[in-house]
């Protein structure tokens, strides 16, 4: 697979960038992309994150 050159990579990131400015556009994309949580993350936060998405599903 050929690599991406720097151009498309920084077009890439500003179009992410963009997409995550808001908040409505953030949690469609993370819905959209289903990523699942880092698992390095403390498990007391997992349980905040976990709460926080059963809320904005209500």
């Amino acid at each position: 697979m050929p690599e991406i050159s720097n151009a498309r990579q920084k077009a890439a990131a500003g179009l992410i960038r963009q997409w995550i400015s808001s908040d409505a556009n953030r949690r469609q994309l993370r819905q959209l992309l289903d990523l699942p949580t880092d698992a390095d993350l403390p498990a007391e936060h997992r349980s905040l994150l976990d709460e926080l998405d059963r809320k904005l599903k209500e």
